[in-house]
Parts: C-alpha cells; sequence; structure tokens
C-alpha cells in the first residue's frame, strides 16, 4: 500500500483552504541590475480551491525580509500562510489569490520602486507580475485587488496604489515608512562615520557588505538601513553607486540630496497624488503607539492628509511597536473581508 504523495511545491505544514503554486518569473526588467541580483524570481501564490473569478491580494514584504519567506515553518508558532488558511477557514480572510512578491536585493530590498543603483523593481512588479496573474481566473475589477504590506511592504503598498489605482483599487499599510526626518534620520547618523571611512563611496561600502564586514558591525541593521535606503532614495549613475543625505564633516543634511528623499516620502508624495488616492476604493492604515522607528507620527501625519483632502481610510492605532506588525496582518485580512464577503 502507498503510504506517500510527491507534492508539486515543498511545504511543511497541511494547507486546507488552498493549493500552493510558484509564480517564476524571469525578469527583463530586473535584468542586468546593477547589484547582479538574480533577475529569475520565484513568487509563491497561495489559490483559492474555488471557482474564480477571484480577488487578488498582493502582499509586500519588509526590508532585509521577503514575502516568500512567510510560507516557511516556523518552531512553535504558526507561519503566515497557516494563519491566512485558518482565517479564511473562520471566514476572516478571504479566499482570493494571495501573491507573495520576491524582491529581495543584496541591499535588503529595493521599496519596489525604480532605482538606477538597485533595479526596476516597480516594473518588474507591474509590468510583469501583474499581467502574468491573467493566467489564473482573476477578476477584472480594481475593487477586488488588494496591495498590502508592512513597514517596506506598507511603504510600497502607498507607493503602488497612489500610483496605479486602476489596478489596485485597496491598498493596506502597517507602519509604512514615512516621516524620514524622524524614522531614519538616527540610523544615517549611526552611518555617516562608516561612510567617512569608506571614502563616501556607495560602491566600496556594496563592497563591505558582499565581503561580510558591514554586517560584523554591532549596529549593521541600522547600516543597511541607511545604505541600502540612500540606494532607492538617492542612486548615482546606473553603477550601483548612491549619494548620502548626510554631509560627512558638518552631519548636515545635503539639501539637494535631501529633496530627492523627502519626494519619496508618503507624507510629502501623497498630496500630490489626490486624484488617484480618490479613485481608491478603500484603504487601510495601522501603526503601533510605540513603534521603534518612529513611524506612528509618519502614520498620523498620513491620516491628517487623507482627511484634510477627503479621502476616506481606515486608521488604527495598536498598543504595540514595529515588531508586531506580523500579529497585524489579520487585520488587514479581516477588514478585507467587509468588502469581498461572498
Amino acid at each position: 500500500m502507498k503510504h506517500f504523495d510527491t507534492l508539486t511545491n515543498y511545504r511543511a505544514y497541511e494547507v486546507h483552504n488552498f493549493q500552493i503554486e510558484t509564480l517564476q518569473i524571469r525578469s527583463q526588467c530586473l535584468k542586468d541590475n546593477p547589484l547582479k541580483d538574480s533577475a529569475t524570481r520565484f513568487n509563491p501564490l497561495l489559490l483559492p480551491k474555488s471557482k474564480g473569478p477571484w480577488p487578488v491580494v498582493l502582499v509586500l514584504g519588509g526590508f532585509s525580509g521577503n514575502a516568500p519567506f512567510y510560507f516557511n515553518a516556523k518552531f512553535n508558532e504558526q507561519n503566515t500562510v497557516q494563519v491566512i488558511d485558518q482565517a479564511c477557514s473562520r471566514g476572516e480572510a478571504p479566499e482570493a489569490l494571495y501573491v507573495f512578491v520576491d524582491a529581495l536585493t543584496t541591499w535588503g530590498g529595493a521599496q519596489f520602486l525604480n532605482s538606477a543603483a538597485v533595479g526596476n523593481y516597480q516594473d518588474y512588479i507591474m509590468t510583469e507580475i501583474v499581467p502574468a496573474l491573467s493566467h489564473y481566473p482573476v477578476s477584472k475589477d480594481p475593487k477586488e485587488w488588494c496591495v498590502m504590506g508592512g513597514s517596506s511592504g506598507g511603504y510600497g503598498a502607498l507607493q503602488l496604489a497612489s500610483l496605479f489605482p486602476e489596478i489596485f483599487g485597496l491598498c493596506a499599510a502597517i507602519a509604512p515608512d514615512s516621516f524620514f526626518d524622524a524614522s531614519i534620520i538616527n540610523d544615517l547618523y549611526q552611518a555617516l562615520p562608516v561612510w567617512e571611512k569608506y571614502g563616501q563611496s556607495g560602491l566600496r561600502v556594496l563592497e563591505e557588505l558582499r565581503s561580510g564586514k558591514l554586517t560584523k558591525f554591532r549596529n549593521w541593521h541600522s547600516l543597511l538601513n541607511a545604505f541600502g535606503m540612500s540606494a532607492c532614495y538617492s542612486p548615482k549613475g546606473s553603477s550601483g553607486d548612491f549619494h548620502f543625505p548626510l554631509d560627512p564633516r558638518t552631519g548636515n543634511k545635503i539639501v539637494e540630496i535631501w529633496q530627492q528623499w523627502l519626494e519619496k516620502d508618503p507624507v510629502h508624495f501623497l498630496p500630490k497624488r489626490q486624484d488617484a488616492l480618490r479613485n481608491l476604493h478603500a484603504l487601510y492604515l495601522d501603526v503601533g503607539t510605540k513603534d521603534n522607528f518612529h513611524l506612528q507620527y509618519g502614520a498620523r501625519q498620513i491620516t491628517g492628509v487623507l482627511t484634510a483632502m477627503g479621502i476616506a481610510h481606515d486608521y488604527v492605532e495598536f498598543d504595540g511597536n514595529h515588531f508586531d506588525i506580523g500579529e497585524r496582518r489579520p487585520e488587514v485580512w479581516k477588514w478585507l473581508t467587509t468588502y469581498w464577503r461572498k
């Protein structure tokens, strides 16, 4: 008697409401990217067992993480996929096609932007992943497409939804990167002596990262954040080099470079996208009152901006910090069921 089955996709746990597949993209947008990161990307999918057309949830990961990692089995706790599956059984998560975007880079992420120093990750999502989903029986109604994420993923959700409301009618952002004057300034000052030590060269810093020397610093994650964001927000040419926004001698902000950063700060770019925001069907914003990167202040400014523009949205502050983001995703799924309940 046969006591085994061969599975299409490896997993170490049961999923009852979905099938698991992987959308492999041989990306032309990421081909020849300056970091020489792989252009072949593996985006895991949760496919409902029900008939379509299905709503779509595009899940974006945080910095130095990657949404496909949410499939990893965990010790003594359930992973994101298991939580979605069980929430779906309770009617607290929608039956939808969940797409876990593979966007990890050498720097830890790309903020889901196009950057000459990192790669064209916005184009990769919008011109390669999104069209590829038409292979499945998905809804064509933007009101049934959501982009969501936390931290950098929340930042990406705000970026994509406010640029492409004709694709993503719903947006959910948990503790999105914002208000750079408070959220990243500490990491920038921690990185400034290292920037000076390495001759103010992004390429030199990149070499140190690849050699493993950068991650031997006690504050290596702050350094990675500061330099990685510099590569995303203020690239210098197409070689992988970048500008740093602080003067290494005085510590003052370099005005023209900092302005490039502010143009990519949701507190600053969202007011300029009022028409697009008005086309969204729904928007959810969530943040902890004790966020380790002070992102509650950015979120409060964002909700203030949205309110002033008359943009309807749901805003929640929870009693927790930045590392409680994983516990907030089920709140997004519950929110989605209020729009997609069948």
